[in-house]
């Protein structure tokens, strides 16, 4: 057995007491592992990473330009992340708040980092979440995004009225987290939230089976996420599809859970997979994680090679093993042309994304980088074996020969689609944007991820909690922040 090799150290947590504790990060059998010691509980490993070549892949292609937190909130006095609020230690702006606006849920999932009741009572009154908008704008740099989560959110009659409120309030995106279950029966309520002005929905949706959700839930759910979709396809609002992700659970479908995505563009605008972290509920969540490598191999077979682990880049997020994302696009016949991959590489900016993304598209055309324009002005490509204009061309990828003309795509409604809005316009209606993040728990937390964190939930009283902080808890369940 080839001997354990060291990489370097963290700052993390034990998972008994929540105490600051040092640890290693180290090579063996080519994965990945924290092991930290706590003077009172002793030793603790966790894998990190199933494959050594892909981490360190990640870390040569991130590179991230930030933005400071326009506004912290509390002093510096026992070191992260006993400061949260948030420190001016902290060293990225928030990208999306997440405001809670009630503990509720109608599901009872086997898998859940929040803790539901069923107590009304306990929700924030409008005085409170206006209070938790305010926080967000004095803190938030533009534009302001919000996540409004819970609990499941429709559970509260006036919802309508809180996203009304946050829009009339001048905050730019509201998303809604949900698993659409009264959306897909209640039709009045679900008009009233789409007037109220809502931006998208963040949908739950862990396959596309019914067997999956009876697993989860006892219930099944397949067709109601389904007139979930429906609904949002009729009222013009998007959709992204959130399987939370577990061994012996859903892994299975994470290919297909993309397949669904893609008959349903433009609405669905995205798979945003989560693997389970512990939440201090059971054991099996210990032995359910899911790497980032391992979800990745699992889409390039399950997609058969047509999105590869090599697509997947960094996502502008806190560090480069937060999350992963790709960019693709889905032509007429259901076929993928991933538009990103490592070989790119670092990538600081949206702005950056969309310029490399370009050359990428231009490296897959016949012929040579030399271009002119034809008397017609349509682009020409000019190339030993051919000489024709762009919407005559052929983009190859792994598994087939697409014509540009047949691209339909999707929407990069950002300014940083910037220069490269020519072939942004060809892809209104088949842009799918496949992306994971990787929640710490208390067994793989270091420290360096949350200082850089850019998912923030507001509290009630008035501060902000990086996610991972927020939702932390010991061994037993007992929640640092939450």
């Amino acid at each position: 057995m080839k001997p354990m090799e060291q990489i370097g150290t963290v700052t993390s947590l034990c998972p008994e007491c929540l105490k600051r504790i040092e640890g290693v990060k180290f090579v063996e059998e080519g994965k990945v592992y924290i092991k930290k010691e706590c003077p009172e509980h002793g030793s603790f490993t966790a894998l990190i990473s199933s494959d050594i070549e892909h981490y360190n892949l990640m870390d040569k292609c991130f590179e991230v330009d930030r933005a400071k937190v326009k506004a912290p909130l509390t002093k510096v006095e026992k070191g992260c992340p006993f400061d949260c609020g948030i420190c001016p230690e902290h060293t990225q702006d928030t990208c999306l708040a997440v405001v809670e606006v009630t503990d509720r849920c109608n599901m009872g999932c086997t898998y859940c980092f929040a803790n539901s009741s069923m107590d009304e009572s306990l929700d924030p009154d409008m005085d409170t979440i206006r209070g938790m908008f305010e926080t967000v704008l004095k803190c938030q740099n533009e534009p302001t995004c919000i996540q409004i989560s819970g609990g499941e959110p429709t559970l509260r009659n006036d919802l309508p009225e809180i996203i009304k409120m946050a829009k009339d309030m001048g905050i730019n995106h509201v998303e809604l987290n949900t698993n659409g279950n009264r959306i897909a029966r209640d039709q009045e309520y679900f008009d009233k939230i789409a007037a109220a002005g809502v931006d998208s929905l963040y949908l739950g949706f862990d396959g596309v089976s019914d067997d999956i959700y009876i697993q989860r839930t006892g219930k099944k759910q397949l067709d109601l996420k389904s007139e979930a979709i429906n609904k949002c396809e009729k009222a013009g609002i998007g959709v992204v599809l959130v399987p939370l992700v577990a061994k012996n659970y859903n892994l299975h479908e994470v290919g297909k859970i993309i397949d669904f995505a893609s008959k349903h563009l433009p609405t669905i605008r995205g798979v945003h997979y989560q693997p389970v972290f512990f939440s201090g509920r059971s054991a099996d969540e210990i032995e359910a994680k899911v790497t980032t490598p391992e979800l990745l191999k699992a889409i390039e077979e399950q997609t058969n090679g047509q999105i590869k682990m090599d697509n997947f880049t960094p996502a502008l997020m806190p560090t480069a093993h937060c999350g992963a994302t790709c960019l693709t696009l889905v032509n007429a016949n259901g076929g993928y042309m991933p538009l990103t991959d490592v070989s790119m590489g670092a990538m600081k900016s949206e702005k950056d994304v969309a310029s490399k993304t370009k050359g990428s598209i231009m490296g897959r055309w016949k012929g040579s980088d030399d271009q002119k324009n034809d008397s017609s002005g349509d682009l020409m490509i000019k190339g030993s074996c051919c000489d024709k204009p762009l919407s005559d061309l052929t983009i190859k990828s792994s598994c087939c020969e697409t014509p540009i003309s047949d691209l339909s795509t999707s929407s990069i409604n950002t300014d940083a689609a910037g220069e490269w809005g020519d072939f942004v316009n060809m892809s209104t209606n088949s842009y799918l944007t496949i992306s994971m993040m990787a929640f710490q728990d208390v067994w793989t937390y270091e420290k360096e991820r949350v200082e850089n964190c850019c998912i923030h939930v507001v509290t009630r009283d008035g501060k902000f909690i990086p996610f991972c902080n927020y939702n932390m808890t010991d061994c037993k369940g007992n929640h640092l922040y939450r």
